[in-house]
Parts: C-alpha cells; sequence; structure tokens
C-alpha cells in the first residue's frame, strides 16, 4: 500500500510541473488537475465543452455554447463550476496514477484551497473508484481547504455517484477545513467496495491544523448516503490526532432530506469516536436518518415522497413541525414528542402507528394505521393516615389505549423514587409487614407506547401504636450448667410500635441473660426480667440450673460361673445390664476380655451403645471354650464418654478348669471356688486340708504329709512350688516329716541311724576285747 501512494505521489507532482501557469491562474481556489472519467478537462483558463458516450467517454466539443445540445459536460475554470447535463461517467480502472480510477477527481495546488462546484441538468450518473474525489492533498506540500458544491441548475438535477472501491463522495483538505455542500438537488452517494467504505467521506487529512471543521450542508433537495460492510452512510474523519479543536457539523435547511438509513452517521478521529453532528440554529428545516432512526428539525414541508419503513421510527420533538403529509407514507412509527406537531395527518399513507406524546399536536386523523394517545391522568391518588400494621390504598384513574402502571415510593421526601415490585396496576395496596413510623410518598408512572405521565406525589402517614403489655415463653426453664435457651418477648398488642426492651437476671452467678438468651452459669435458681422501654411493663421466667453428671453402673459386678473339667462345654452365658445414672447422655465402647466372651446386646451397635440418663445396654459374658487347667480371674473395664467427660464402671468375673486325667482321686476330689478370696483350692484327698508344697517326689499335703506325685497341682492357688511328674526335681526343695510338718527327707534319717547303730555295736566289741 505505501509503495501505491508513493508511486501516486510521484505521478502527481510530474503533472502538477507539466501544468500550464494559465490554469494555475484560474478562479481562486479552483482545481489544478480535475478529470472527468479519465480526461483532463482544465484547459488553460477556457471554458470547455465535452460529450459523453455509453462507455463514460469524453469527447470535446468544439464551437459549442450553452445552448447547445451537443455536450453533456461543461467546464468553467474561471468559477471553478462542473456542469453535467445528463451525462454518464466512468471513471478508469488505474487505481495507482491520478485520477486513480476516480469518476471525477480534482486537486489542489500546495499551500492552496481546492474548490469546485458541480451543477446538474436532469439525470446524471457517475462511477469510478472513488465517485468524486476532491483532493487538497499534493505529492509535494498539501494544500489547505477542500470543498465541493453539488447544485441544481433549472428546474431539476440529480445525481447518482457510486464509489467501486472506495467512497462514493470524498472530500479531502490539506491542512485545513473540509465541506460539503448540496443545494436543491437531489443526490444519491453509495460505496459497492468490497470492503467497508462509506457512501460519503468528509475529511481533515493527516496535516491538519488543530481547530478543522468538518462540515455538511443540504440546503434544499437532499442527499441519500449508503456503506458498505461495518462502515457509514456518512463519515466525518479527522485524520490528524493532534487536532484537538476539530469540530463537526451538519445543517439542513429550505426542507432539505439526510438519509443514512444504510449505515448511519458517524464521527471518528483515527479510531475514536467523537459526537455525531446533528442540526443546530433557528433556521433549521429538514429531516435526518442516522440509522434507523429519523428526526424532523424545525418546520418541515415534504416536497418529495418518504417513506417510514417497517421498524423505523421517525420523531418530531419539541419546536418542530411536519407539514403537508400526502407525500409521507409511515409503515413503522411515527412519535408526536411534547412541542411537537403533526399536520394534515388525515392525508398521510398510514399502516404503522403514530404515537401522540403529552403535549405533542396531530392535526387530522389517519384513516388507517394506529394512533396511540399518551396517557393523562384524571384522578389523582390522595394521601393517607395509619397506624404501624394497617396498610393503605392508593387508586388513580387515566386515559389512554394499551396502558401500564408502575408504582413508586421514596421514604426521603421525593429525593429518591423506588419502584415497587409487583405494583403494576392503577390500584396498589401497601404492605403492612414492611410499614415503620415514618411518612412515606407514593406516585404511580402511567405509559403507552406514545409516553408516559407520573401523578402527584401524595403521603403516608404511619403513626405508631403504644405498648399495653408483654410476656416471655417460657415463664420457666429448666437447664444444666453452660447450656443456653432464647426466651421470646411478646408485645401486646403485636403491631406496638416500639418493642425495644432492657433484660436482667438477679442471680447472674447463677444465670446470664442477653438480648433474650439465658446462659447457666452454676447450679441454682435464678429469676429473668424483661421490661419494655415503652410504658416499662415486665415479665420473668424462673430458670433452674442443675450440674451435669456423667456416671454409668453395673450389674451385676461380679460374675461367677462353675469350675469345669479339662473337655468342658462353654457354661452359659451372664447378662451385664449397663444403667446411664448420670443426667446426660454417654456413649459406652463394648467392653473386651483376654479369657471371656463379650457380646452385645441391647443398645449396641457397631460396638458402642448411646445411653441416654437412666436408661440401660447389655452385654453378654462368657468363659472361652478350650481354656487350660487353671484358675482364671478378669476384670472386665467398661468404659464411656461424653465430650471429654469420661465414664467408667467394671464387672469382675471367675472360672476355673480342673484336670480330669487322675480317676484315682475322682471319688474323692473337690473343687471349689472361693469367690471372696478369688482362690480356686486343691482339697488333700486324705485330709482334707488345703495347703500344698512341692518337694523332690511330689506335691506333699502340709497338714498329714499324704504325696501326691502324679498329678500337677501348681494351677492352684494353696499350691506351693512347682513338681512335675516323673523330674525327681523341685523348684522348692523341701522335706518333711509326716504328721509333724518336719520337711527333712526320712531316708536320710534311717541311714543316719544305722550308721550310728554300728558305730556303737563297734565300740562295745573293741571293749570287751580289750578287757579280755
Amino acid at each position: 500500500m505505501k509503495k501505491r501512494f508513493l508511486s501516486l505521489l510521484c505521478v502527481l507532482a510530474l503533472c502538477l510541473g507539466l501544468l500550464p501557469t494559465t490554469a494555475l491562474a484560474a478562479g481562486e481556489g479552483a482545481p489544478a488537475m480535475l478529470y472527468v472519467g479519465n480526461q483532463q478537462v482544465i484547459v488553460a483558463d477556457t471554458i470547455t465543452y465535452w460529450s459523453t458516450n455509453d462507455s463514460g467517454e469524453l469527447t470535446r466539443v468544439e464551437n459549442a455554447t450553452d445552448n447547445s445540445a451537443d455536450w453533456s459536460v461543461k467546464y468553467d475554470p474561471n468559477t471553478a463550476t462542473l456542469t453535467l447535463s445528463g451525462a454518464t461517467i466512468k471513471g478508469g480502472s488505474d487505481v495507482v496514477s491520478i485520477p486513480y480510477g476516480s469518476g471525477i477527481y480534482a486537486q489542489g495546488s500546495s499551500n492552496q484551497p481546492v474548490t469546485l462546484t458541480i451543477e446538474l441538468i436532469g439525470e446524471n450518473t457517475i462511477t469510478g473508484t472513488f465517485g468524486i474525489y476532491v483532493n487538497a492533498t499534493p505529492p509535494t506540500t498539501p494544500g489547505t481547504d477542500a470543498s465541493l458544491v453539488i447544485k441544481k441548475s433549472g428546474d431539476n438535477g440529480s445525481l447518482t455517484v457510486t464509489g467501486t472501491d472506495s467512497y462514493g463522495l470524498h472530500i479531502a483538505s490539506g491542512t485545513g477545513n473540509a465541506s460539503l455542500t448540496i443545494e436543491d438537488a437531489s443526490v444519491v452517494a453509495s460505496s459497492s467496495s468490497s470492503y467497508s467504505h462509506a457512501g460519503v467521506c468528509v475529511q481533515s487529512g493527516a496535516s491538519a491544523t488543530d481547530s478543522p471543521n468538518i462540515s455538511l450542508s443540504v440546503d434544499g433537495g437532499s442527499l441519500t448516503a449508503s456503506g458498505t460492510g461495518s462502515n457509514d452512510g456518512i463519515l466525518f474523519y479527522v485524520g490528524q490526532s493532534q487536532a484537538t479543536g476539530a469540530t463537526t457539523s451538519l445543517t439542513v435547511s429550505e426542507n432539505a432530506i439526510v438519509d443514512a438509513r444504510n449505515g448511519g452517521i458517524k464521527a471518528l478521529k483515527i479510531s475514536e469516536t467523537l459526537p455525531t453532528p446533528t442540526p443546530t440554529g433557528d433556521n433549521r428545516s429538514g429531516i435526518v436518518f442516522d440509522g434507523t432512526e429519523g428526526t424532523v428539525y424545525g418546520d418541515v414541508t415534504l416536497d418529495t415522497p418518504l417513506t417510514v419503513g417497517e421498524g423505523e421510527t421517525l420523531t418530531i420533538p419539541q419546536g418542530s413541525t411536519l407539514n403537508g403529509n400526502s407525500n409521507l407514507t409511515n409503515n413503522g412509527t411515527v412519535t408526536i414528542e411534547n412541542g411537537g406537531t403533526l399536520n394534515g395527518s388525515d392525508t398521510i399513507n398510514n399502516t404503522g402507528t403514530i404515537n401522540v406524546e403529552d403535549g405533542g399536536k396531530l392535526e387530522g386523523t389517519p384513516t388507517t394505521g394506529t394512533v396511540v394517545y399518551a396517557p393523562t391522568i384524571t384522578t389523582q391518588p390522595a394521601g393517607q393516615e395509619v397506624t404501624v400494621g394497617q396498610t393503605a390504598e392508593f387508586t388513580l384513574a387515566a386515559t389512554g389505549e394499551n396502558l401500564s402502571y408502575q408504582w413508586q415510593y421514596s421514604n426521603d421526601n421525593g429525593t429518591n423514587w423506588n419502584d415497587i415490585t409487583g405494583a403494576t396496576g392503577s390500584s396498589y395496596t401497601t404492605d403492612a409487614v414492611t410499614l415503620e413510623m415514618n411518612n412515606y410518598q407514593y406516585q404511580c408512572m402511567v405509559s403507552n407506547s406514545a409516553g408516559s405521565v407520573t401523578s402527584d406525589p401524595v403521603t403516608l402517614t404511619v403513626n405508631s401504636v403504644s405498648v399495653t403489655g408483654v410476656t416471655l415463653d417460657p415463664t420457666e426453664l429448666s437447664l444444666y450448667t453452660g447450656e443456653s435457651e432464647t426466651l421470646t418477648a411478646t408485645f401486646q398488642p403485636a403491631n406496638a410500635t416500639n418493642q425495644n426492651v432492657t433484660w436482667s437476671s438477679d442471680k447472674p452467678e447463677v444465670a446470664t441473660v442477653e438480648d433474650g438468651k439465658v446462659t447457666a452459669v452454676k447450679a441454682g435458681k435464678a429469676t429473668i426480667t424483661v421490661k419494655t422501654v415503652d410504658g416499662g411493663y415486665t415479665a420473668t421466667c424462673t430458670v433452674k440450673v442443675t450440674d451435669k453428671t456423667y456416671t454409668i453402673t453395673a450389674d451385676p459386678s461380679e460374675l461367677a460361673f462353675d469350675a469345669a473339667y479339662t473337655g468342658y462345654d462353654q457354661p452359659a452365658a451372664k447378662t451385664v445390664t449397663i444403667t446411664n445414672t448420670g443426667n446426660q447422655q454417654v456413649t459406652v465402647t463394648l467392653p473386651t476380655a483376654k479369657d471371656f466372651v463379650i457380646t452385645a446386646g441391647d443398645g449396641f451397635t457397631n460396638g458402642s451403645a448411646i445411653i441416654e440418663p437412666g436408661k440401660t445396654a447389655t452385654f453378654t459374658v462368657q468363659p472361652k471354650a478350650g481354656l487350660a487347667v487353671g484358675s482364671y480371674k478378669e476384670s472386665i473395664n467398661i468404659s464411656g464418654f461424653n465430650g471429654n467427660h469420661k465414664v467408667s464402671t467394671s464387672v469382675d468375673a471367675t472360672f476355673a478348669v480342673v484336670d480330669s486325667n487322675d480317676t484315682s482321686v475322682d471319688n474323692k476330689l473337690t473343687v471349689t471356688s472361693g469367690i471372696s478370696d478369688n482362690i480356686t483350692y486343691y482339697t488333700c484327698p486324705s485330709c482334707g486340708y488345703h495347703n500344698w508344697t512341692a518337694t523332690e517326689a511330689g506335691y506333699r499335703c502340709d497338714n498329714c504329709g499324704y504325696l501326691e506325685s502324679t498329678r500337677q497341682l501348681s494351677g492352684y492357688g494353696n499350691v506351693k512350688g512347682t513338681y512335675t511328674p516323673g523330674s525327681g526335681a523341685t523348684s522348692t526343695a523341701a522335706s518333711a516329716v509326716p504328721q509333724t510338718g518336719d520337711e527333712s527327707n526320712p531316708v536320710l534319717w534311717t541311714v543316719l541311724l544305722l550308721v550310728s547303730g554300728l558305730a556303737l555295736g563297734g565300740l562295745a566289741i573293741a571293749k570287751r576285747k580289750k578287757q579280755q
């Protein structure tokens, strides 16, 4: 793209160098170059005439006059006026060199303005890469202002101009202002580019000063502009980001119509969006369509037909009037605002809707279509006075079609208004629950498609209701230490306004109270009192505080199972009942034992039981099968908890297993269980005594000396030491003389007595021999 424009600049410079000085000396601001199609029409300061063919090519007509019928293009360099008379003009295909394929191209000189006036006779058509391009930016030093005036000559004059690859109408200044003026002519400007281009672009160049003015003026006649892609019908463009004081203006007069329904109107400074210009001033007279929204400015009489399409609007604002409406067709919506006027509406071809806002004026009635008048309130709502808890009803009456209602309220004297959800009827009843003692204001907005009107604000005064009494629920309360419960104070009447109270406890060391919440501190009794601020009415509640206790018991506490011989069948299980003897719930864990089987009973689930105060849970105890010979005693510990509080108790279980192999003593053997001292005894079959001592020969009865050498008695609690049958050894070597309790070895005593007797006999024999 840069190479393309560089080439353009070089060619333009060459062309400027070849121009005759007489052309530069023509009328002030006259173009230094003027191409119509591909034909340069400036010939010194001579007025030239040209004819065009169907291809848009120009041929000079010699000796022609204004009254000649053989020309369609005329240029007068003295007035910089180009006249088109039924002309069809086409630009070339060269978009690189001047005139860049333009239908009409006008370029000024360096440091000079460029201006061109186009007069229209009859219907004229121009096409080109640019339709019409007025350029004040030659390749060397830029020019200043650029302007284009299009007007009719004679009774009629129209122009259809199309940019096939760019803008339809393009006016670009150098360092100064850019303007397009249409005077009493009908101009249709469009772009058919495959890119985004506006139908009309009026712009200041990149060399613009701080305050260029970009203007479009339509004085009579009409301008219809349409863009392509995302671009606009009419574009006001500032090409210099430093042009901080740039202004844009749009002027309509003499019943002009500016129609930018295809693309709308936009103002940009590079990529920054500027305010869209709208017609101003006292001499406004015209209609402007910016996209689908049209506006009437000033006093307008339609000279040509105008159709408001479906989905489009035409607004007649305050101070504006639309007359002579036989040329108006409304398939969309026409809105007459307050202070606006639509005259002769009975001649409108109306299939759409005409909205007449409050203060709008409609002269005549259309024979078809719909006319909607803005609402009028005929009955205003009235103020009300209620007490807290009561409701108030507001009602208004209004006239108009398809009315909708929205009630609003204010609690700050009308500074801010809030919509009331669901309040969309002609009557509204307040919600008693939400009203407090205050002064409220209410109003209603009534609307339809033609506008809205708001009722006069009215005041709702809400008065207070005095307290006549108070009660407490409950009046008696039992708590454990650390527990809390909230009391409920009920006022009489229920809609009393001032429902503030104070709370107190006569014994805060027992129970405290804050905002009705009672907390137990320690065991005792306290009285809680509530007192109303309004009237000083009181009510009380008695609070009893009990300490929390955590205890359990087990019944029975001792389980004595009968002794059994080896190979026994398991004794029947015995049931233990756990009782929660405290006043708080506890969770008890199913106990375990080494030599006994524990089985869960009532109340246990998954190994634990939750026991409420005074309630029970059970489990069973049974000696394990296959226990060895011996005596078994076990303390079964039962434990539980409530938070950090632990509880426990225990049950003692006893059981004995006796060897059944010694049949010699089966008829004499008795096994007793001493529950009191928890010892199982082995009884002597000779004397019935209980204590035994292990010796090398066996277990010897400490009372009678009876020897038990074939039975293992170490598992009994009345036997001292261990003897292993057949080993001849004992862990506690001891002997005794039978019946005496002496534990000496009797064999040793026999040998000693025998030796002593032999010794005495030897001494006697020796003495006799000596005597002999």
